[in-house]
This record gives C-alpha cells, structure tokens and sequence, in this order.
C-alpha cells in the first residue's frame, strides 16, 4: 500500500512509491502522489507540497466543486481539470448519481438507509467503467502524469475526499504498473485509517440532523472505502470487456507500448 504523507490540512495522501509490480520493481518514490483536495492545506502544506517537486496537480472534481473549494496554488505546479462526475448544484439537480444528491438528502433529513448507500457507491464505481466520457478522462491522467513523469517531476492527483474518483484513477495506474489486484485494494482500503477523524468530525456536525442509527450507519457507508465498491468496477471490466486488462487498453488506451513506457518511467 501506499506510504503516508502527513499535512496539517490534508488527510488523506500518499506516496505510491515503494508497491511492488509483478515483475519484482517497485514504484519509485517520490513522483506519484494521491490526495484529498487541496482547499484545506495549510502554508506549511503548500510548502511541503513544493518541497516534494510536484509539478502536476491533476483535480478530478466538478467545475461547482472547484469553484466553492479551490485548490491552493503551489509554486512550480501546473492544475490539470479532469471532471469524472457532470457539475450539480447541492441541493438543486436531477442527476441521481451525484454525491451532492446523497450529502443533500443527509442535511435535509431524510432518511437514508445503508444498502441505499451501498448500490449508489456500486452504480458510481460501474459507470467508472461504463461511461467513455469517464473513460477519457482518465486515459488524459495517464497521458498526464507519464508526461510528468518523464520530465522527472512529481504528480498529484485527488478529487474531494481521495476516496472514490481518486482511488479509481490509482487502481488504473497500478494495474497498468503491474501491482497486484490484492495491494491495489489494500492501497484503496487504506483510506479508511485516513479519514477517521474527518468522519467523527462530520457524524458531530451533523448529528442533530441525523434521525437513527441507520442514518449514521449509512453516512459512515457514504464515506469509507469498501471493497465491494471498487469490486463493481473490476466486475464491469470483466463483463464489458473480459478482463480488467483488457478495459485499460480498449477504455482507457493503455496499450502494450504505453504500459511498458509507464513502467520504464514509474518502475525501478
């Protein structure tokens, strides 16, 4: 799995360095990076992330995410706009598949129970797969960070919490790198220890607005890692397209070229 990073602001990042791909390399340190947004870095984050040589920030949020939370600027660092979930407005969207859609009925009240939770997660993990417009998006971020990586710079890359849009884009990349499917999910699963404090933080904040133990039960479901939800991915690799190999080359362009330039750049 990957390599804490600690922040004062930032809760969930890590280096992918040091995982091992099938063929005994391991990631190199210090040149792929993955994170929760950046709005909430302190300066003493922006510093150490201009310390870690970072020349590329890859944002995978909506346009109205960020604009409300924007990134922080980092000196040296260009910001690359990669939207995987079309742009809503909380509270005010006909897109069922939103996050903002969830968090809003969270904050009304209503109740939501977990297993409406969990397919919701499952449906956003599959339309990972399924959708192209998803699909070129993220066969930009490999394009991206290769690019980056060549250069001999460091890339990040992160959504809002680094769990889902983010941790997709990592399972991508480490597939493609040749790690197993067993560290890519420890890798993902990680970000539970990660983000504990921020979802005690969060059950407090909204807690009077929390009917039930089943609410609670469901918020918590809506912010952890779990994986059945990366699971539904994998499954709609293999019925889509046989195999989760196969996906990355018809889907996402990683072909037998592009996936041996990855690991000369990204394996050592």
């Amino acid at each position: 799995m990957g390599t804490p990073v600690t922040f004062e602001g930032l809760s969930n990042a890590r280096d992918l360095g040091a995982m091992k791909a099938d063929d005994g390399r391991l990631v190199k340190n210090g040149l792929l990076y993955r994170s929760d947004q950046l709005f909430f870095a302190s300066e003493a984050d922006r510093a150490k992330l201009g310390e870690l040589g970072i020349g590329l920030i890859i944002d995978f949020r909506s346009t109205f995410e960020r604009e409300t939370q924007p990134d922080c600027e980092i000196e040296g660092a260009q910001n690359l706009h990669l939207p995987v979930i079309r742009d809503v407005r909380a509270g005010i969207t006909q897109d069922k598949e939103s996050h903002n859609r969830i968090m809003a009925l969270f904050m009304e009240g209503e109740e939501v129970s977990p297993a409406f939770v969990d397919e919701y997660m499952r449906n956003t993990y599959r339309s990972f797969v399924e959708d192209p417009d998803v699909n070129a998006q993220y066969a930009r971020f490999i394009d991206a960070i290769l690019a980056m990586g060549t250069s001999g710079k460091a890339s990040l890359w992160h959504c809002t919490a680094g769990k889902d849009r983010a941790g997709f884009a990592s399972a991508v990349l480490l597939a493609a790198l040749g790690v197993s499917k067993e560290d890519i999910v420890t890798d993902y699963l990680q970000t539970n220890a990660c983000v504990a404090g921020v979802l005690d933080h969060v059950k407090e904040s909204l807690a009077e607005k929390l009917p039930n133990a089943q609410a609670i039960s469901a918020l918590e479901r809506f912010f952890l890692a779990d994986e059945e939800f990366l699971e539904a991915a994998f499954d709609a690799a293999r019925k889509r397209y046989g195999s989760f190999e196969r996906f990355l080359e018809e889907a996402v362009s990683i072909d037998d070229n592009k996936r041996e330039e990855l690991r000369r750049v990204f394996l050592a």
